[in-house]
């Protein structure tokens, strides 16, 4: 490590001791402000009773993005019309397209970015207004830092009764000089998040690897394991920047299809793959690596049961091999006993050693 290096990640780790989620007062941000651009890109669909106040939360920033992409994807509501209206806004691009998915539209997000760091937004959520400052002041403290991950927590939208209710605490503050350090560390914590709205990464991180989403549903998912283990320099910050809306009819609460079980098998392929052609560089994770695997094989069959669809057996199956680490006693209990079943074998269990009922 140079003795630069070295120097801004101490200076880093004392300042997240020090600081525990506050940030240096409004002077020494100013002073330390180097011009960092950061690019924001929000694909938008059928968003038109959530998009104004989302977009006001970029625009409300103690310092200014870069850029705004504003990207409406095929919308049939009044979405593309309200984002016309910011068009002559300065440093605001509105784009319009076919609907062809979140993904497609983070993509042409992305070739479009001209800032040095891009950062993927939700259109039906908020962002703190701190948020460009902050991440100004991170990255001057490590300039070679390539991705930031932080924290988010969610909120139900007026009127929704959904009783789902995610938290993304990161739970670390710290400076990893690999980004497997960083994806071992997240994954052991069990906050690897993969929503691209809870972290900022650098645009060259995803150029020179030749990065981009698929176009599927969980393509969030399917992509982190491939950015968070290319990024050299990482880092973690356990302050929440971003606020999720929960509402009715979103991604995330709305009926589930064959076109998310779909989205886990492709999951599932990309990771074993992923791990099977970089088995040297993940080895220090690989434990942690093949957990996540089943975890997501673990919700696919779920899934598949939930909606009624035959799960690939024979592909999950050449999955497996390729990853070469068949699934534990107990993951493979996980995996094939139904709950009521699990229910029924701890009454028996209890019964037998004599332990006392549960509440």
């Amino acid at each position: 490590m140079s003795k630069r290096s070295h120097c801004a990640k101490r200076f880093t780790q004392s300042y997240l001791a020090s600081n525990k989620g506050t940030f240096f007062n409004t002077n020494m941000v100013r002073r330390m402000h180097q011009n960092i651009t950061i690019s924001a890109i929000v694909p938008a669909y059928n968003v038109e009773e959530y998009i104004v106040e989302a977009v006001e939360s970029l625009l409300q920033q103690s310092d200014r993005f870069h850029e705004i992409i504003l990207i409406d994807d095929g919308s049939t509501d009044n979405t593309p019309s309200l984002l016309d209206k910011y068009a002559t806004e300065p440093g605001v691009i509105v784009l319009h397209i076919k609907n062809a998915g979140q993904g497609n539209a983070r993509n042409l997000g992305l070739k479009q970015a001209s800032g040095e760091y891009v950062y993927f937004f939700d259109a039906d959520d908020i962002l703190d207004h701190q948020f460009v400052t902050s991440i100004q002041q991170l990255v001057n403290t490590s300039p070679s830092v390539e991705i930031i991950y932080f924290s988010g927590e969610s909120f139900l939208s007026p009127g929704c009764t959904s009783e789902f209710r995610p938290t993304y605490a990161r739970k670390i503050n710290q400076q990893f000089e690999s980004g497997i350090e960083a994806t071992g560390a997240m994954l052991r914590s069990d906050v690897y998040f993969a929503q691209p709205c809870l972290y900022v990464s650098k645009t060259a991180l995803w150029r020179k690897n030749n990065l981009s989403f698929l176009s599927m549903v969980h393509e969030d998912e399917e992509l982190i394991l491939r950015l968070s283990c290319c990024a050299k320099i990482s880092l973690c910050v356990d302050r929440v920047f971003f606020k999720r809306r929960i509402r009715s009819g979103s991604i995330m609460t709305g009926p589930k299809s064959q076109l998310h079980a779909t989205g886990y098998l492709e999951t599932l392929k990309s990771s074993a793959s992923y791990c099977s052609q970089h088995w040297q560089l993940i080895a220090p994770i690989r434990r942690e690596l093949i957990r996540r695997f089943y975890n997501i094989l673990d919700n696919y069959l779920t899934l598949c049961k939930k909606v009624s669809v035959q799960p690939q057996y024979k592909i999950l199956c050449g999955l497996v091999l390729k990853l070469g680490r068949p699934p534990s006693l107990r993951q493979m209990y996980e995996l094939t006993v139904t709950p009521a079943s699990h229910q029924k074998f701890s009454r028996i269990k209890r019964r037998i050693c004599g332990q006392p009922k549960k509440p």
